[in-house]
């Protein structure tokens, strides 16, 4: 059975220096239960989010919040946001228009609920340049077998290099893509040991989910002599998944910085590979931009900085010449539940019934809440974004 799985946010890691030295601490410089601070903070009108949390571990890191913390960002003027919990080891606020200002400082503090102080360095803000187009085109990628190839399609694009913004580029790439479980008839054995149909609360086959494309893309245009960059290549999607079945929409963010915040996510760049990039592990530690006030020797990791932001999207839909994703998954398990030997704690029980396509024979079995209702996969919704197209 293959489930579609979104890597989400984990830790991310900045340094504020003059020159990169790349940096791998022992078991003996990074332990676990190390602060862990994540502010990228930018010039838009939406919700801003700062994550704090401790380190378990640099390869398979879990996410371990720091809770009831005091956290503000502040302008070299004085002006002051707080941002409030929302769930525990996530900060947001709004940023109210006039607070960002290009060319103005800005840096954060954190106290933790042990009374720690930290504060970062300053981190300045440029204006971003604009994007003028994203588009696709159908792609064939070798693989380890010499008589197999991914089909799919890479997108490009085309945007402004403008000699009054920040030399310094980086893109951020948000997907969405509708996503349907197969319309198997659903049911439910529960505590009072009767087995029912699926109820409509916990029954949606059709999903719209988003997440963070697992991809760094940074760029120095200091040396560049045209006022345009063309034809620059963003990621792969192949027809391996539901991505490009029903719909897919992606979201270039791109972000102009100041140099330390361009050092660290170059090198970031450099230490990350296609299968281990900046949402599912930390590819490398180097020094950050935030310490403790009275322990400047405790090691943190995480950078502050500031950005200003251009966005642009593109919508996908029925890609030409290219087959779509056709793999039966979610079949309902071969063996049908014993439900009187279920103990209270293997309850509820979630059962499918389904015509095997090869027999013509219905069978029903076992299944997995997420086969029966979608909404629980991470970054899922049952409801299309409001900028999904209408039919």
């Amino acid at each position: 059975m293959r489930v579609i799985k979104l890597i989400g946010y984990l830790s991310m890691l900045w340094f504020f220096t003059a020159c990169v030295d790349r940096y791998y601490p022992g078991a003996d410089q990074i332990i676990t239960g190390t602060l862990v601070i994540n502010a990228s903070i930018t010039n838009t009108l939406e919700q801003q989010t700062i994550q704090i949390s401790r380190s378990d571990g640099l390869v398979y890191s879990e996410f371990i919040p720091e809770s009831s913390c005091m956290v503000e960002v502040e302008s070299m003027s004085g002006e002051k946001i707080s941002f409030s919990e929302s769930s525990p080891g996530y900060y947001n606020a709004s940023l109210p228009v006039g607070f960002m200002s290009y060319g103005g400082h800005y840096m954060l503090m954190v106290v933790t609920s042990n009374g720690n102080l930290y504060l970062s360095d300053y981190s300045s803000l440029h204006p971003p340049t604009a994007i003028d187009s994203i588009y696709f085109e159908r792609e064939t990628l070798p693989t380890a077998d010499p008589d197999i190839f991914k089909e799919g399609i890479r997108f490009f694009m085309d945007f402004e290099i403008d000699p009054s913004s920040s030399e310094y580029m980086r893109w951020e790439l948000l997907e969405t893509y509708e996503f349907n479980n197969p319309p198997y008839d659903g049911f439910i054995y529960t505590y009072d040991r009767v087995l029912r149909p699926l109820p409509d609360s916990l029954d949606d086959r059709q999903c719209w989910i988003s997440g963070h494309v697992n991809a760094i893309y940074t760029l120095d245009a200091a040396n560049m002599t045209s006022e345009k960059y063309s034809y620059m290549p963003l990621h792969f999607v192949s027809n391996e998944t539901q991505r490009l079945s029903y719909g897919y929409s992606l979201l270039v963010r791109q972000h102009a910085m100041d140099a330390p915040a361009f050092r660290y996510w170059d090198e970031l760049k450099k230490n990350s590979s296609s299968q281990s990039g900046l949402y599912t592990r930390l590819p490398s530690l180097t020094p950050g931009n935030i310490s403790n006030v009275d322990d400047p020797e405790e090691k943190i990791l995480g950078f502050f900085g500031v950005s200003g932001v251009y966005e642009k999207r593109i919508f996908v839909k029925d890609v030409e010449g290219l087959q779509k994703y056709d793999v039966m998954f979610c079949f309902p398990y071969p063996e049908s539940p014993r439900f009187r030997y279920l103990m209270p704690a293997d309850l509820p029980v979630y059962t499918s019934r389904a015509t095997d396509p090869a027999t013509g024979v219905s069978h029903m079995g076992e299944t997995v809440h997420r086969c029966l209702d979608c909404r629980i996969m991470k970054g899922s919704s049952g409801e299309p974004p409001a900028y999904w197209p209408t039919e």
